[in-house]
C-alpha cells in the first residue's frame, strides 16, 4: 500500500509539476482524476448539455 501511495505521488508529481511523463503515469493519472468526477457526474446529474 505505501508503495502504491508513493507511485501514485510520484505519477502525479511528474504530469503536474514537471511536465516530463510517460504514456503509462499519464493514463494512471487520468483513471485517477476521471473516475471520481464521473462518479459525481452521474451521482448529482446529467452530463452537461452545450
Amino acid at each position: 500500500m505505501k508503495n502504491a501511495i508513493k507511485t501514485i505521488l510520484t505519477d502525479l508529481n511528474h504530469v503536474f509539476v514537471k511536465g516530463d511523463s510517460d504514456k503509462v503515469e499519464q493514463a494512471r493519472v487520468f483513471l485517477l482524476l476521471t473516475i471520481p468526477f464521473m462518479s459525481l457526474m452521474f451521482i448529482y446529474g446529467q452530463f452537461p448539455i452545450y
